[in-house]
């Protein structure tokens, strides 16, 4: 894969995560949108939304997704137009500690309330596609430099033979 496809990718994912994150919170405020991701008792938006573990740090969870992901949109443009090696490693332990939160509330969504929101679960999955797709870059990255700083060397030590 190409980085600039890797990160066409990135910013796809970011834009998605948003969205599911935007409308979950919309879910939160109109009772009526829950109904559209509500599909039996297990997959029910409405039982995760009212279970009383929609709040982490005194902060509801579909405004970590939406600040989460504005931040990393903010980041993450940018870094297109730069290709700056240093964001692009803050931009992925960003999107790592949104990894480790979309973990816990799946966590909590699964194992403690027994029950999945779809919408929730787009969101935790664009989130962890991103920060797969921030890794490969940095390891694109890494190799490009590895190929630019063995390229370089070769010529001075083959003059010095």
């Amino acid at each position: 894969m190409r980085a600039e496809t890797a990160h066409a990718l990135v910013l796809l994912g970011l834009v998605a995560g948003l969205a599911f994150s935007v409308y979950a919170g919309f879910e939160s405020v109109d009772t009526s949108l829950r109904g559209a991701c509500t599909f039996g008792s297990y997959f029910s938006c409405a039982k995760i939304d009212t279970s009383g573990y929609t709040k982490t740090l005194g902060i509801e969870d579909y405004l970590w997704g939406i600040g989460g992901f504005l931040v990393m949109l903010g980041l993450d443009i940018p870094l297109y137009r730069s290709w700056n090696r240093r964001l692009l490693e803050v931009l992925t332990g960003i999107s790592f500690a949104g990894a480790l939160l979309s973990v816990y509330f799946g966590y909590l969504e699964l194992v403690v309330i027994q029950g999945i929101c779809i919408i929730c679960l787009g969101a935790y999955f664009s989130n962890l596609f991103v920060f797969v797709l921030l890794l490969t870059l940095l390891r694109m990255g890494r190799a490009e430099r590895a190929a630019r700083t063995s390229g370089g060397a070769a010529p001075a030590s083959s003059g010095g033979g």
